[in-house]
């Protein structure tokens, strides 16, 4: 690429920075102006309050004017005829006008820090506004604690990891509810194999498909137990050279699985000759203390939960390769792990602070935990790929004959594999890469973090808070 050529390209892309950028701080402020506007038409009353409940109001209040429950408890009650007003200035329905009053209400009164975020262009209006939707049932102390724990990332945390900080809310402020909608939940496990007369049969042409669904709903470890078997024998049936189709391998596999059983249609055995049964593993990275186990402090006082002062409320994050990610109840761990055919291993807590480095090129286990859980995504710009599925990537590349320590905790950042080889190979317009090094304190750089250059020359620093154009000046 000639150099007017490349002139040409920065200005377009910087066009494009430049009127993004516009748009999000236009759609930042006229979201909070649809805030200002539910502020000025509010009850006194809050929602949660006995006399705000719908339904309550007199037949003349409901004739007219009447105050919305929008909000989350604790946060006011809206007029409901100024919803219109919203709808007609959008140009748009008075139900999504009434969606927006109430994501805007939400994230006003009830998590005022993510709404400062978006106030202030640093986080787009869709994330606070999905945040929004998933706080508003929790009680009011419960959606502080979400608020508190997602602001500072929430301009690039996913749908699903709001969805486990918002179970984890609910349990620790609610405990006794989220206990026994988990008992609840016991009831609904079930497996259906749809072996109907018709079930093979396609439903629009009539023609036969010799095949039937199989759908249910199992507990987490028996479901991990089940994956970890069906990907085990789809992978032995590729390497005997079965379909390439890894899903038609997966549902193979369950036929493969039931006839290596024999056809056992009983758990019952003679007690001298039990059969052979595998052991359930269990990994699980657990943060989970002493007195979460013996329900006491120092084995004096009753467990307290810091976060809500009450006792009782023993929550464990679960972070298990290959499961959902996310806390779960100390009771829960108890049942995965009491069965004695089940083999539990513990990994120990790492040191984010401290460093390690190995000379070879592959890093062993402790260097890749240590990497994956200083950087939970991918680290090239806005990428939001989990780091467990990611390359680990040598920042500065590895030498055979060079130095000792090459491949390090400091050295070693994840890449997705798509970014991965647009870091590794040149852009065929440019002939240049995309290139990335940690920030260096010492010059003025945040620290514990990168920065990219793209084949144009732009920069974006990546850290655990997200991504941003860097220099700021830039923007």
């Amino acid at each position: 690429m000639d150099r007017g050529t490349h002139t040409t390209a920065t200005a377009l892309i910087d066009a494009v920075r430049e009127r993004t950028h516009e748009a999000r701080v236009a759609e930042a402020a006229a979201f909070v102006a649809v805030g200002d506007w539910a502020a000025a038409h509010t009850s006194s009353e809050v929602v949660g309050d006995p006399i705000t409940t719908l339904g309550e109001w007199d037949s003349e209040a409901l004739s007219g004017d009447q105050f919305l429950e929008l909000g989350g408890p604790g946060a006011p009650v809206v007029a409901e005829f100024c919803i219109s007003e919203v709808a007609a200035a959008r140009g748009c329905s008075f139900d999504a006008a009434r969606r927006l009053v109430g994501d805007a209400v939400e994230l006003r009164y009830r998590l005022p820090c993510v709404h400062a975020r978006v106030a202030a262009g640093e986080v787009d209006v869709w994330r606070g506004r999905r945040i929004a939707q998933a706080t508003r049932t929790l009680t009011f102390e419960a959606a502080g604690f979400v608020d508190r724990h997602v602001a500072y990332v929430a301009g690039k945390a996913t749908g699903a990891e709001v969805d486990r900080l918002v179970a984890e809310a609910a349990a620790r402020f609610d405990p006794e509810t989220t206990e026994a909608e988990r008992h609840a939940a016991d009831g609904d496990r079930y497996l259906s194999i749809d072996l109907g007369d018709t079930a093979y049969a396609d439903p629009l042409t009539g023609t036969l498909r010799g095949t039937v669904n199989v759908h249910g709903s199992l507990d987490l470890a028996d479901a991990l137990d089940l994956e970890r078997t069906v990907a085990h024998v789809a992978r032995q049936l590729g390497e005997l050279g079965c379909d390439p189709n890894l899903d038609i391998r997966r549902s193979m596999a369950l036929g493969e699985i039931a006839r290596r059983c024999d056809g056992v249609a009983t758990l019952e055995y003679d007690v001298e000759q039990p059969p052979t049964r595998a052991r359930r593993e269990v990994v699980l990275f657990v943060h989970l203390d002493q007195a979460a186990i013996t329900g006491t402090l120092n084995g004096i006082g009753p467990r307290i939960d810091a976060c809500t002062g009450m006792t009782g409320i023993d929550l464990a994050r679960l972070d298990t390769p290959g499961a959902p990610r996310g806390a779960v109840t100390v009771e829960q761990v108890q049942s995965w792990c009491a069965a004695p055919d089940t083999t539990v291993t513990v990994k120990p807590i790492i040191d984010l602070t401290t460093e390690d480095a190995v000379n070879g090129y592959a890093p062993p286990d402790r260097i890749a935990d240590h990497v994956r859980a200083r950087w939970p995504r991918c680290v090239f710009p806005y990428c939001t790929r989990s780091s467990r599925t990611a390359d680990l990537d040598h920042c500065d590349a590895y030498e055979q004959h060079g130095p000792l320590g090459q491949t390090s905790t400091r050295n070693l950042f994840p890449l997705c594999r798509r970014h991965h080889r647009m870091k590794t190979h040149r852009e065929l317009r440019t002939g240049n890469r995309w290139t990335y090094r940690p920030t260096d304190p010492n010059a003025g750089e945040p620290p514990n973090a990168v920065i990219w250059t793209s084949p144009l020359g732009l920069r974006y620093l990546v850290d655990r808070d997200g991504t941003r154009p860097w220099p700021p000046e830039a923007t």
